[in-house]
């Protein structure tokens, strides 16, 4: 709790009288959250021990040796590269891999500062493990879970009577202010880390005849008879606290849950041996206590990370199916986290803190909040943030923006210019963008925010790294296309498509497109969905409602016969340009399967180069009237057609000189979209002839293609590849990174990640995806959809439709555009270290390997527990030492560090 409000709370709970029973923790109060792993525990006849392949190691939990096997993301690089802390190189890349314990004795205590383990709330913690322990294929190796929480305490001599009870699988201890209250099924004395909890009787495992429960998950109920054995797995401990463990104002409450070893008829799937259900605290007489609602009351700010989700209300239902799971890669695709909605109003206001190289971007968020609504709301930062010496950061070089809602998420999501009326919860976003000759360095200032006649200021610190990144379009280190839809955006402001009004409208789709450095632009030409779904791929003619993609090149009559009109195209190629700079690929959509009579095949191993098929629907254009302005649709030839060469030519002919006469390389032009099911060789060699120096682009598995060779990729049916979109790709680990640097693909590279995200995907998800792959492709940016119908982004399985919302004049950024900015920002700065570093002797690039790795050991070590939110843990320091590192190799290096921000200089 702030000093300003604590006050305000203690005169609430003194004018107004307490009923009994009051809460001193709420459903919705939010908990930090971290776990621990270890190696598989079993346990059998009073043995404790690691199975190992077909023999049992025994263990002991009170051996030195042990310990090391506890890990809760804790990389441990090479001794040798670790610098001693008397080495004198303390601010120098060494610096950097000391390895560190996240969770260390002093976890418990009020002083640990939690501010970057991960937050949830007490439903987010159950929902994953269901009612009784949901199967862990594999994964019996979750150790214990940390939880801390803050409640509030007006005289401790007076709060005799708290009560906290603890709901659980496994073994519980619960500390307040660091003193141990209690522990429950587990030893006594000292609890080292890897240390079980009492294993469970057979009936938790069993039927009264011997027979092995079957496993349920989450969504399951198990037959009523088998019932109580799935009851007698959950454990509950209450546990009184001692007036003399507590202190006036903010109290920290932690509780350890530590897991059983697995024993019965339990062999590598179990049901999980550690989880949470519930845990409550209260006065049955509320004497002396704060009751949390009461603190929740008026108007006050909050910090959350720019990792924390924030929403105004729980949602009607779950946001998400769980058969997808909730990591971060693998089965990826949601989450049961549902935004926080109040932050705990006894947690301290901490700075916002960012870093960001020079050229960069970085965000911040601090949340106002009032129950009864927020009114009169004002927002600035008050002067320049100042720097060492006579440096300052311009004030406009921080833009405030507010999260409101976003009617296709529930959290608070859409970043607009002005505070939305009546909002009870209002995140404030500062999002810094760094020029690029700004002197590095810690600058400091003071946002000021008001409300309901109440002043807050929350201190803002930039540190600006001593790197230097070159403008969004200039990347190197990613392939990235997220797809506009021109149609959704005439049919949300109501404007005649291709109109003045609409292309000034798109005009902030294009400067959000710039922000990421998006390298392709897709050009419809043929009226078709190009929307993958099975019915298309060999078949199914597009419905009215799906044929969405407006073309860009229309057809006139004349003398001659049909002829291209490039005015649209010209018009949007001028104005995405103007912005975003020329496209890396230009793809022409003039291809789809249904329409075709020859196939090539490529899925599961088939190598099929041509096949005839029956053409199951015609191919249409547009035909345009320049005197009436009436469109209408046109069958027209098929490439192989006696006629086709006379229509298609003047088509390609026309784009390579548009292409050509702004600059730009002819080889940018691509043609699609095709997929497993894609052109045969005869439409290939023929579209060949008229332009040799097209290449292709395929939305495909790639699983019956050869592999690509000294960086091209032909593909089955004899297509060179310029656009390769597939579900996924391999990690990019640094070897990965180094590799690509060596042999740079002559193509992009626009993986799916199909089922990897969605709008309720976590935000570390959109943060952390252009690292774990190196690419991206196919995001939607602004397929606005009112009431579900409307344009959908025509991804590979993709589903994010808009990363943008739309605002008073078209496009404006989501929490997700921001973090996804970020995201491709971060795998530029990773590549430039990878580049730096390989200037180095190879006996001095391992470090550097090691720190970039780290976020696949990251994924790898918390993807399989409650959410992704695991691998957030201090996100914020672990980028900055990415980007230290890069700078420091590549200069210029300077004294400011993330670890040492100026309020811990002073």
């Amino acid at each position: 709790m702030t000093p300003r409000l604590l006050p305000a709370v203690v005169w609430l709970a003194a004018a107004f009288p307490v009923a009994a029973e009051v809460p001193l923790i709420h459903p919705l109060t939010p908990w930090r959250a971290m776990v621990v792993t270890g190696p598989d525990l079993r346990s059998e006849d009073g043995e404790l021990f690691v199975p190992d392949r077909r023999q049992r190691v025994p263990f002991d939990v009170t051996g030195a040796e042990n310990e090391g096997q506890a890990a809760a993301f804790s990389p441990r690089p090479p001794e040798e590269w670790i610098a001693p802390e008397d080495s004198g190189d303390q601010h120098g890349p060494m610096a950097l891999f000391r390895p560190h314990r996240v969770v260390v004795e002093d976890w418990r205590t009020p002083e640990f500062d939690d501010r970057h383990w991960p937050r949830y709330q007490a439903d987010e913690l159950f929902d994953y493990v269901g009612d009784y322990g949901v199967a862990v294929r594999g994964r019996t190796w979750l150790s214990s879970l940390h939880l801390r929480t803050r409640f509030g305490i007006l005289d401790p001599a007076r709060a005799t009577d708290l009560r906290l009870t603890v709901t659980f699988i496994g073994g519980a201890v619960a500390y307040v202010n660091g003193i141990e209250v209690g522990r429950a099924f587990l030893p006594e004395g000292d609890l080292p880390p890897l240390t079980p909890a009492a294993p469970y009787p057979a009936e938790a495992y069993a039927t009264t005849e011997g027979t092995p429960l079957p496993m349920v998950s989450p969504t399951e109920s198990p037959a009523p008879e088998l019932e109580p054995h799935y009851r007698s797995r959950i454990r509950t401990a209450e546990f009184r606290i001692p007036p003399e463990a507590l202190r006036a104002g903010g109290n920290t409450l932690a509780v350890e849950i530590r897991r059983a070893p697995v024993q019965g008829p339990m062999g590598r799937d179990a049901w999980n041996h550690l989880a949470f259900r519930e845990i409550t605290l209260a006065s049955p007489s509320g004497q002396g206590v704060i009751p949390y609602d009461e603190a929740l009351a008026g108007p006050r700010v909050w910090s959350a990370e720019a990792l924390d989700a924030v929403a105004a209300s729980a949602p009607e239902r779950p946001l998400v199916r769980r058969r997808w799971g909730w990591g971060t890669v693998g089965s990826v695709r949601g989450r049961p986290v549902q935004g926080t909605l109040a932050g705990n109003p006894f947690d301290p206001l901490r700075p916002i803190r960012m870093a960001t190289p020079r050229g960069g971007t970085a965000s911040g968020q601090v949340v106002l909040a009032d129950p009864a609504g927020l009114r009169n709301v004002a927002v600035r930062i008050e002067a320049d943030l100042q720097g060492d010496g006579r440096a300052s950061l311009p004030a406009s070089a921080v833009r405030i923006l507010y999260a409101g809602p976003n009617p296709r998420t529930h959290d608070l999501d859409g970043l607009v210019a002005t505070p939305p009326a009546d909002a009870t919860v209002l995140p404030v976003w500062l999002v810094a963008e760094i020029p690029q000759d700004q002197f590095p360095g810690w600058y400091e200032g003071s946002l000021r925010l008001e409300a309901n006649g109440v002043d807050f200021r929350v201190p803002v610190q930039v540190l600006v790294t001593g790197l230097t990144l070159p403008p969004p379009r200039d990347f190197t280190g990613s392939d990235l296309y997220v797809a506009t839809s021109p149609k959704s955006v005439a049919m949300q402001y109501g404007v005649d498509l291709w109109s003045d009004e609409h292309f000034r409208h798109m005009e902030a789709s294009f400067r959000l497109q710039a922000q990421l450095g998006n390298d392709l632009v897709f050009v419809p030409v043929i009226v078709c969905n190009f929307h993958p779904v099975p019915k298309s791929w060999r078949g199914g003619r597009a419905s009215e409602e799906d044929r969405w993609h407006a073309p860009m090149v229309r057809w006139v009559e004349t003398d001659e016969g049909l002829r291209p009109d490039f005015r649209i195209l010209d018009r949007y190629l001028d104005a995405y340009a103007r912005h975003a700079g020329p496209p890396r690929a230009l793809t022409l959509g003039i291809w789809s399967a249904a329409s075709a009579r020859e196939l090539a095949d490529a899925y599961e191993g088939r190598r099929q180069p041509s096949v005839e098929v029956e053409q199951r629907s015609p191919l249409e254009v547009e035909v345009w009237d320049p005197e009436t302005g009436r469109v209408e649709r046109r069958v027209i030839p098929a490439i192989l057609d006696p006629e086709g060469e006379t229509f298609w030519r003047p088509l390609l002919d026309g784009v390579r000189d548009r292409v050509v006469r702004r600059g730009w390389s002819e080889r940018i032009i691509m043609l699609g979209l095709g997929g497993d099911m894609r052109m045969g060789r005869q439409t290939v060699e023929k579209v060949r002839e008229w332009a040799p120096y097209a290449r292709w682009d395929l939305l495909s598995h790639f699983s019956g293609d050869p592999g690509p060779e000294d960086g091209r990729l032909i593909a089955t049916g004899g297509l060179e590849i310029g656009v390769m979109g597939l579900p996924g790709l391999r990690p990019a680990l640094a070897r990965v990174l180094e590799a690509r640097l060596a042999t740079p693909p002559e193509y992009l590279e626009l993986p799916t990640a199909r089922w990897q995200h969605d709008p309720h995907s976590p935000l570390l998800l959109y943060r952390a995806l252009p690292l774990v792959f190196g690419r991206l492709g196919h995001l939607g940016l602004d397929f606005w959809q009112p009431d579900g119908a409307g344009p959908r982004n025509h991804g590979f399985w993709t589903h994010t439709q808009a990363l943008a919302v739309p605002g008073p004049d078209g496009a404006m950024p989501t929490v997700r555009f921001q973090m996804l900015r970020e995201g491709v920002q971060d795998q530029e700065i990773r590549t430039m270290l990878v580049r730096a570093y390989l200037a180095l002797p190879e006996d001095e690039r391992e470090p550097y390997r090691d720190l970039l790795d780290e976020l696949h050991r990251r994924i790898a070590w918390g993807g399989g527990y409650i959410s992704n939110h695991e691998m957030a843990f201090d996100w914020p320091t672990y980028a900055a030492q990415v980007q230290e590192a890069a700078a420091d190799l590549i200069g210029p290096r300077i004294h400011a560090r993330w670890d040492r921000p100026p309020a811990a200089r002073r």
